[in-house]
């Protein structure tokens, strides 16, 4: 009989913060850091005893140092990370929001604005492309 292996999950959020012409994207530059050195759309993860929501509205406020007022999800993520964990990302399109983008966590990453065609140069990574899609879909409603 084959032994069945457990597969570990991995929950997080991936936002798009879009103004009606751009989205906003960062590129990583805390070295070690997952994803360094490449331009994605920004997320993060959940923490014990948060929806999906909270932990966007938490991800947004800390990234950005805003409030996120309007927002729907647009769908899910799944990839298998190395080790063989399954992570699962919940993916937000916010599209108001309370007070002035900025960015707090300046040493980890930096902010671009760029329409889709733009980000889709220069998001490279495989989720990011699938994240644009979603974003893209949605926009045409």
């Amino acid at each position: 009989m084959a032994e069945r292996k457990e597969t570990m999950e991995k929950f997080g959020v991936i936002f798009a913060i879009w103004d009606g012409k751009s989205i906003q994207l960062e590129k990583r530059l805390k070295l070690g850091s997952k994803f360094f050195g490449l331009t994605i759309v920004p997320g993060g993860g959940v923490e014990t005893g948060e929806t999906y929501q909270m932990a966007m509205k938490r991800e947004v406020s800390e990234e950005y140092g805003v409030k996120a007022t309007e927002f729907e999800p647009i769908g899910v993520v799944r990839d298998v990370e190395e080790g063989g964990i399954m992570n699962i990302r919940h993916v937000f399109l916010v599209t108001k929001w309370e007070g002035r983008l900025s960015n707090p966590e300046r040493v980890k990453s930096k902010h671009l604005k760029a329409t889709i065609e733009e980000a889709r140069v220069l998001c490279t990574h495989p989720i990011s492309q699938r994240i644009l899609n979603l974003v893209e879909v949605n926009l045409k409603g």
